[in-house]
């Protein structure tokens, strides 16, 4: 029986790369698909079809009003960004008025992080804040469906994310770092790899969990490369325990969840296949230089 695909966040960076896979299956015939998006802004990606279904949502709503939205839906994918996970505890809740609901893949596409990490004073508040969605899905008793992500190539090579904007030609790692891996994620290779999920077997999909890890250069394998792009010596900028300490107190520019990664790293304690997580493999795009080159 062909099941029924819903997805919010449409226009964002995610649902971007996301949407195309699904209106493609739809098209196929694999699954009907439901595109949830704020009134007036109807996502260019969504060709009439007579299994595709535009669903115009105002998050102001109330429950019950989204509610109405949401039936029929079976495998719901969120793609919001931080503006709108303050609404995802509304959605989830509407979500659990549904009879249809099999499964919902929440918007947190990050790290794994340790319950100590959630409880930690600096880290915790920012990380919650981030599983909105899912602490209300699991206070309800909502199957949730969890993917795993680096940090996403933009966030890496443009903006900055971990301190080393391609552009200015800096790396900023410690020893421990630079002999470590460092996760990035293709936002093309998440978007096919939530298609591929969401179009599955709903019930095969329960509560399971995926990582979707495109590329784990060591720091000094991004030396490397920042200088081939540039074509000029690349600074390495040490990470010390100041900068660590600076950025966990800067709450205003998430800092604690910078500082976060960059712990991981240098204990190389990403996890992304322990404990029964399904490691993506499928990614044949293009390489990590190709990637950087659109960045320059």
């Amino acid at each position: 029986m062909v099941h029924t695909v819903g997805i919010s966040g449409p226009n964002g960076n995610v649902g971007k790369a996301t949407l195309p896979l699904l209106v493609a299956a739809a098209q196929q015939g694999k699954i009907k698909l439901a595109i949830l998006h704020r009134k007036g802004h109807v996502p260019s990606q969504a060709p009439a079809h007579e299994n595709i279904e535009l669903r115009a949502i105002n998050y102001e709503d109330s429950v019950d009003q989204l509610a109405r939205k949401m039936q029929g839906i079976n495998v719901f994918i969120s793609c919001v960004g931080f503006e709108g996970i303050p609404y995802e505890a509304k959605v989830v809740e509407a979500l659990s008025r549904s009879p249809d609901l099999v499964t919902y893949i929440p918007c947190s596409y990050s790290a794994r992080w340790s319950q100590a990490e959630l409880h930690d004073p600096a880290l915790g508040p920012i990380l919650n804040f981030m599983y909105t969605g899912v602490n209300k899905a699991k206070e309800l008793g909502l199957s949730v469906t969890t993917f795993y992500t680096g940090v996403f190539d933009l966030y890496w090579f443009e903006y900055g994310f971990i301190g080393a904007p391609l552009k200015e030609n800096t790396v900023w790692a410690n020893s421990k770092q630079l002999a470590n891996p460092f996760p990035i994620t293709v936002m093309e290779h998440l978007g096919a790899a939530l298609a591929r999920v969401a179009t599955s077997d709903p019930s095969s999909i329960k509560g399971q969990q995926y990582s979707v890890v495109t590329f784990s250069p060591t720091g000094n394998e991004l030396v490397e490369l920042y200088t081939k792009l540039n074509g000029a010596p690349t600074k390495v900028k040490d990470f010390t325990d100041a900068d660590r300490a600076a950025l966990r107190a800067d709450a205003e520019n998430n800092g604690a969840i910078r500082a976060g990664y960059w712990d991981h790293w240098a204990g190389n304690t990403w996890a992304y296949e322990a404990d029964g997580i399904t490691g993506d493999k499928n990614y044949q795009g293009p390489s990590l230089e190709e990637v950087g080159r659109r960045f320059l």
